[in-house]
């Protein structure tokens, strides 16, 4: 018997991606980015034939090329429709090859040739070429650089408590990872309790957010990072939203959205946080609204697609997520006349080519601000070199055994004091603040349309923690302004010794979710200088005091900390103060896995003197030191707990 005439293909077009990308690939490809390249075959003769496809690709005309096998076969049918656009909108009807990292260095990359093979006898296929194939280049861009918190919280009759699950998070690193234009994504993670009662808003996770970051700021953090609150909607559903929409480069906008499993009709992949987590956090990337599926329309004049969709037409840009094996998401193609921008409210979201190069442009110019550091060279801010120690008291429960579980291997703790002139002589070597002065982070919320407002959390900070936009006041672009320019919002603070009180302006933040007909709210988030003998600071909206901060007396020291209950992912510690907090007092508490060369705020604005410790942020058997600093708002007393084993 005659064998059957083998199958002519013809190699069609080829396309380049890594996210979302047209055949033209006027999208940036970026450095060290998963890769994925799709060779489009259309058959042309012979029977109905699967196949797999080998490509070589070069970097330099005397390169020899590097091999590539596609991750796939496809059906090569003549009779089947050609149709490219339709073969675009389906990862499955592409060839895709994976590119090996070292060949998305920087620099250009060609795909010199495409060779087809029979799927089940290895054979070699006829292919003919319409053309030669595309060379792209790669393009360094920085990491994008994310805290996460997970919110905890109580609620119920009997009380249950919710926090999000740990794929919340790993979720929402992959889909950043997959859609954001970024190689790595350099994150942490933790789990911590609500400050506010729930049923909670995101403007109180927000305040929340950004008294945490100004202190690990503050602390030498790096000032590039963005912050982002994730809270389950067990007991609740929290609308997210972000501090504001920053028109210049500003990390310091913060930003919280709801996790859990809902679909929503679409989105079968176990949670929602990872996308509607990136739509918060491209707000703090400056991205705004394009007003297509009930958001408001506060980029409808630029967004370039209809309907807020990822093309305008079936043969422009398609979506691809290249998928993630370690959570089970295979590659798809999000075809861009059915999928929208994640910037939108629509069904389907996936990243724009418009929101994908904004987000870059973004993170390039984040990326020149300052990294930050400890004020002084091996010594984090407010650290005494050489601090005394404390008396312990004992640790109640058995002694420490040799192993078992984490839980049970704690050793005995230790405190030790950072004394108070220890810190005033860390914040002069850092130029915070004239002789007598004070730097003071001030967090609050506001509602210019009602005329209210109330300070959340103050905190003495470093300069560091400082921007120069916010000490002379300033309104940056997007913030919420007066009429005349300025802002509506003044920090008054007052003078114990009879001298004038200081009027600062102060910008406001303003929610990222905001409708026509809603009140005009915002957050407040700045660090100013309270002068040399502050006594209150008054919160002003439009000529109105709304809000007063009023410090307490001294701050305790933290004479001794114990083992206390705690859940089954947590440790807890109780702590005992010379003297219990009282109105006005509160404490913080951070964390250092590197020897206390850096830090890490996992509790702010806490009066209970009981702390339970997210594990899961650690790696077993990890060594972590725990500070605990009080203050009163104007100054504050630090103590650290020596290391602890998790």
């Amino acid at each position: 018997m005659t064998a059957p005439a083998p199958t002519h293909a013809t190699w069609e077009a080829t396309e380049v991606t890594q996210s979302v990308q047209d055949l033209q690939h006027r999208v940036a490809l970026i450095t060290g980015k998963v890769t994925v390249i799709r060779v489009y075959i259309r058959g042309t003769s012979g029977p109905a034939t699967g196949v797999r496809g080998t490509v070589t690709l070069v970097r330099s005309t005397t390169d020899p090329g590097v091999k590539v096998t596609s991750v796939n076969t496809i059906a090569l049918d003549p009779a089947a429709t050609q149709d490219l656009a339709a073969r675009r909108a389906d990862a499955n009807l592409s060839l895709n090859f994976l590119v090996p990292p070292s060949l998305t260095a920087e620099g250009p990359l060609s795909v010199s040739s495409v060779t087809l093979s029979d799927a089940l006898t290895g054979a070699a296929l006829p292919l003919a070429a319409t053309g030669t194939g595309p060379t792209v280049l790669f393009r360094t861009s920085p990491p994008l650089r994310i805290r996460v918190f997970g919110l905890r919280y109580t609620l119920g009759s009997p009380p249950v408590t919710f926090s999000p699950e740990d794929r919340d998070f790993t979720a929402l690193v992959s889909w950043l990872k997959r859609a954001y234009p970024v190689a790595e994504v350099i994150n942490s993670h933790t789990v911590i309790d609500a400050a506010a009662a729930p049923p909670f808003k995101c403007e109180d996770t927000n305040a929340q957010l950004a008294a945490i970051r100004a202190l690990d700021i503050s602390a030498g953090g790096d000032r590039r990072t963005h912050y982002l609150g994730q809270v389950a909607d067990g007991g609740f559903f929290l609308r997210g939203c972000s501090s504001g929409l920053p028109a210049s480069p500003d990390p310091s906008t913060v930003a919280s959205s709801p996790c859990g499993s809902a679909s929503f009709g679409w989105d079968f992949d176990g949670t929602y946080g990872d996308w509607y987590g990136s739509h918060e956090l491209g707000h703090t990337f400056g991205r705004r609204h394009p007003g297509f599926c009930g958001e408001s329309a506060d980029d409808r004049q630029n967004y370039p697609f209809p309907d807020g969709q990822l093309a305008d037409g079936p043969d422009t840009f398609v979506g691809f997520d290249v998928g993630d094996p370690a959570l089970n998401l295979p590659m798809k193609a999000r075809p861009g006349m059915q999928w929208h921008d994640v910037m939108t409210y629509c069904d389907r979201q996936w990243v724009s080519s418009y929101t994908y190069e904004g987000i870059r442009r973004r993170l390039v110019a984040e990326d020149s601000l300052v990294a930050g550091a400890p004020p002084s060279e091996g010594t984090p801010a407010a650290a005494a070199p050489t601090p005394a120690p404390l008396t312990v008291f004992p640790v109640a429960g058995p002694p420490e055994p040799a192993g078992g579980r984490p839980d049970e291997r704690f050793p005995n703790l230790s405190v030790t004091r950072v004394a108070p002139e220890t810190e005033e002589r860390a914040f002069r070597a850092a130029g915070a603040a004239p002789e007598g002065e004070q730097l003071v982070s001030v967090v609050g919320m506001v509602n210019l349309t009602q005329r209210e407002g109330g300070i959340r959390f103050v905190n003495p900070v470093t300069s560091l923690a400082a921007q120069p936009a916010q000490l002379v006041g300033a309104a940056p672009d997007g913030e919420t302004a007066g009429p005349d320019g300025g802002t509506p919002v003044v920090l008054r603070i007052l003078q114990a010794d009879g001298t004038a009180p200081r009027e600062i302006p102060v910008a406001v933040k303003p929610a990222s979710e905001l409708g026509p007909n809603d009140d005009r709210t915002g957050l407040v988030d700045t660090v100013v200088p309270v002068g040399p003998s502050p006594e209150a600071i008054e919160l002003v909206v439009g000529g109105q005091v709304v809000d007063t901060f009023r410090p307490g007396s001294a701050p305790p020291a933290l004479r001794a900390a114990r083992h206390a209950s705690a859940g089954d992912r947590a440790f807890g510690l109780a702590l005992d103060f010379d003297n219990g907090p009282e109105a006005g007092q509160t404490f913080a508490a951070q964390v250092s896995t590197d020897g206390g060369s850096t830090w890490q705020t996992i509790g702010v604005g806490l009066k209970e003197p009981l702390i339970q410790v997210d594990r899961s942020q650690f790696r077993p058997g990890q060594q972590v030191q725990l500070r605990i600093i009080t203050t009163n708002g104007f100054t504050s007393s630090a103590a650290d707990i020596q290391t602890i084993q998790v």
